[in-house]
């Protein structure tokens, strides 16, 4: 595949350079559940001493893999520059040192000689009770916020807010099958999901259009139902249910009535 042709080249360049310590992937390659149309999220540990001399240098690591045809920098806390290529790989290649490296994720190692990630132990930043509680409520919100648009005749903003529950129940979703990953939210989540779950994802988002509001409310009010009727009771009666079920006698009537 043409990511691990561009994970070779780019980091035999930066390591025939010396300036590193090691070199590491995260993201999909580094969970292990990549595929031919995954991006590169590779990850350069430096020193101290050798950090400025290496940020000076990777653009050119960059370039040893293929023409480049859009370059940005970015800056997470940690370095990053990203790269798309003629063949439209996305490559994001980050500086660090190993005292700033995030365990919040597992990593696939490519350049290792001082085994500095021999004891690397992943640390996943799962969502609480309460974060799963504050998105639930704030789904049944947006029905709120996406109605005033609609009643506005602003459909593309009220496709945006309704596009944030379905976001939201995606993540409720997915934490009841995938806790560790519940933050990838949409990523592969026909993947993660059973079949009949996935299928008011998509139905709701397909009707995210003029016509077809009423019917992603339907859709997005179900997903709700499904979360809330698996949650442990403690966690349900933490949650709005008096907001819930006046969104549920109201959404198509009230709100987004029908014109």
């Amino acid at each position: 595949m043409k990511t691990y042709a561009a994970i070779d080249k780019i980091g035999q360049a930066i390591i025939v350079d010396g300036l590193c310590e090691a070199i590491v992937l995260k993201g999909s390659i580094g969970r292990g559940d990549d595929d031919e149309y995954s991006d590169v999220d590779m990850y350069a540990i430096v020193t101290e001493e050798n950090y400025q001399a290496f940020m000076e240098r990777r653009e050119t690591y960059l370039k040893s893999y293929r023409d480049i045809v859009f370059l940005e920098e970015n800056d997470f806390g940690v370095k990053q520059m990203l790269a798309i290529y003629d063949d439209a790989l996305h490559v994001d290649l980050y500086t660090t040192t190993m005292e700033q490296l995030d365990h919040g994720n597992p990593v696939k190692v490519f350049y290792d000689p001082k085994n500095l990630f021999d004891n690397y132990q992943v640390v996943h930043n799962m969502y609480t009770k309460e974060d799963l509680i504050s998105i639930f409520d704030d789904s049944l919100y947006y029905f709120v916020e996406a109605s005033s648009a609609y009643a506005r005749k602003n459909y593309p903003w009220t496709a945006h807010i309704l596009a944030s529950a379905i976001a939201g129940c995606t993540i409720l979703l997915r934490n009841r099958y995938d806790k560790e990953y519940a933050f990838l939210g949409l990523k592969k989540i026909n993947e993660i999901l059973p079949e009949d779950e996935y299928a008011l994802i998509e139905a709701a988002y397909a009707n995210l259009n003029q016509d077809g509001f009423q019917k992603a409310n339907t859709y997005i009010l179900k997903m709700l139902e499904i979360i809330l009727d698996s949650m442990e009771e403690s966690e349900r009666n933490a949650c709005n249910l008096k907001f819930y079920e006046w969104c549920k006698e109201n959404v198509n009537v009230t709100l987004f009535a029908y014109k």
